[in-house]
């Protein structure tokens, strides 16, 4: 999976990069990034590729896939800043021409556009009968507003995707106009698009023909917010990209696509298959993570997680489950070690002229550094150093301290953001999906009633997940395993899916995992 053969070279320029060791593992760039943009940056590039008539075409690592992403600048003054609609409708008492001249005086002063558009919102009187229809309708998506707990500001709020005209990229003010923000869209949902992008063909159709319908801008609700926008399409911003997936296949590319595939052919209404799909693209980016590590490492599967159903008190299965986690939060730095091995370090011309008695410490120190400048992108101002040695020691810690606050990071963010990870009930990770993970989970991999022990078999097969007794009897270390304390996670396990209604009980004690939403039931 590592090799020459399936990896293709940046496309851009590193120069903006202090090294180029997790980006080459990874991509560019594996960020912290909260579930939600994440979903909304993938979702924005898929509708920005589906406007191009190019929705999953397969990309290469090579390429740059550019695209142009929807702004929605009026329509996110009028929802989000905009505080004194309410006020001025209350104060009209009932006059209609008061409250529209008075809050189009307001707009106008205080509505930030850009360079491109007017802050004259005057074209809505011909749209809303009056004043308080225009309330009532913006009051009506505020409603709809994603909660992001940070990021506040009125430039990176969002509203559910209810159409392709209420997909925007994140902003910043800069002046008198807006540059976009890569702290709300890291590119972490653009990896997403990616992966997906190079799934099998027949994977990538089937998604394809599902999420077409939810970029169709004549749809009911895609019209609601086309009233507030003055043109019959949003304004959009410049081409982006610089986007950087290494792997032409991955294992993960299938698995994810599987999983997406099979959410959206639920034929959920509208856009409400986006809720399922949000934490399992949290939880495929995760997968891909450790998977890659471990690919690094000379591993050719995904590592185990042991998982605890969140139990009363501490028992084997939760010891079992923070030492799982950790053991794979471990992987990344050493596969960051192994990238400068194999990289800079396995060079026979490098040992040759760091051994050579004719040259200085000073000169072997310049010549290590202009070599790792070559194979890493290293910035040789970054680190001083007087020899070779102390060099090569500060340039391992320094990549560790790199990928540890960038790419670890967002791993973190993954894990927990999408449920599997957590320190709920102890003060450390562990493996402890939550009730939206484990329904997503059930959604995407259950069209039949299916006996609770293949249940818990296939997701062990598919994602390494581990919450029996049978599965962990391989996979837990010995002193570390205990049947019962298993055999209670797993009927934890099914108290969970029955309370959801994701499960049913039979008359001979067993437990039958179901997925109510798939019409075949």
């Amino acid at each position: 999976m590592i090799s020459p053969e399936n990896t293709e070279e940046f496309f851009g320029s590193k120069d903006r990069h202090e090294v180029w060791i997790a980006e080459a593992i990874w991509g560019h760039r594996l960020e912290r990034q909260p579930l939600t943009p994440l979903m909304l940056e993938f979702l924005g590039m898929a509708e920005a590729m589906f406007r191009q008539g190019k929705l999953l075409s397969e990309t290469r690592p090579r390429e740059n896939p550019e695209y142009v992403a929807n702004q929605c600048l009026q329509l996110r003054n009028l929802l989000f800043n905009n505080p004194r609609m309410e006020e001025i409708l209350r104060n009209a008492q009932a006059s209609d021409e008061e409250g529209w001249s008075t809050w189009l005086r307001v707009m106008k002063e205080g509505a930030s556009l850009g360079q491109h558009l007017t802050s004259d919102f005057s074209y809505l009187r011909a749209r809303f009968d009056t004043f308080a229809e225009l309330v009532s309708v913006i009051r009506l998506l505020r409603r709809i507003t994603v909660e992001l707990r940070a990021q506040r500001g009125w430039t990176t709020q969002f509203i559910f995707p209810i159409g392709p005209s209420a997909l925007y990229e994140a902003l910043g003010e800069k002046g008198d106009s807006f540059e976009r923000n890569r702290v709300v869209f890291t590119r972490t949902g653009e990896l997403a698009y990616l992966m997906l992008s190079r799934a099998s063909e027949p994977l990538r159709a089937r998604i394809r023909e599902s999420l077409a319908p939810s970029f169709d801008p004549n749809t009911s609700r895609n019209k609601l917010v086309l009233r507030l926008i003055a043109s019959p399409e949003p304004d959009r911003g410049d081409w982006k990209g610089g986007t950087y997936l290494p792997y032409k296949k991955h294992p993960a590319f299938d698995r994810m696509a599987e999983d997406v595939a099979a959410i959206l052919s639920l034929n959920l209404p509208d856009q409400d298959a986006f809720q399922y799909l949000e934490p399992l693209l949290g939880l495929h980016l995760y997968l891909y993570g450790i998977e890659t590590a471990n690919y690094w490492l000379g591993n050719t599967q995904l590592p185990s997680i042991i998982c605890e159903i969140l139990a009363p008190k501490s028992d084997l299965v939760r010891k079992a489950a923070v030492g799982s986690y950790l053991q794979n939060d471990g992987l990344g730095a050493m596969a960051v070690r192994k990238f400068i091995d194999k990289s800079a370090f396995a060079d026979p011309e490098l040992h040759k002229t760091l051994a050579d008695p004719a040259l200085d410490d000073l000169a072997k120190k310049e010549y290590l550094a202009e070599h790792l400048a070559r194979t890493c992108a290293f910035k040789k101002d970054r680190i001083e150093a007087p020899d070779p040695k102390t060099l090569t020691q500060k340039f391992y810690s320094f990549a560790d301290r790199l990928y540890r606050n960038g790419t670890a990071d967002g791993l973190t963010a993954l894990a927990t953001g999408c449920g599997l990870a957590s320190k709920r009930g102890t003060n450390r990770y562990r493996y402890a999906p939550t009730d939206d993970l484990l329904r997503a989970l059930v959604l995407a991999n259950v069209n039949a009633p299916l006996e609770e022990s293949a249940f818990l078999s296939h997701i062990h097969k598919r994602y390494r997940i581990v919450i029996g007794p049978t599965e962990a009897k391989t996979e837990v270390l010995n002193y570390l395993f205990d049947e019962t304390d298993f055999k209670k996670n797993r009927d934890r396990l099914a108290q969970h899916l029955i309370g959801m209604g994701l499960a049913h009980r039979m008359s001979d004690a067993c437990t039958y995992v179901i997925n109510p939403m798939d019409s075949r039931e």
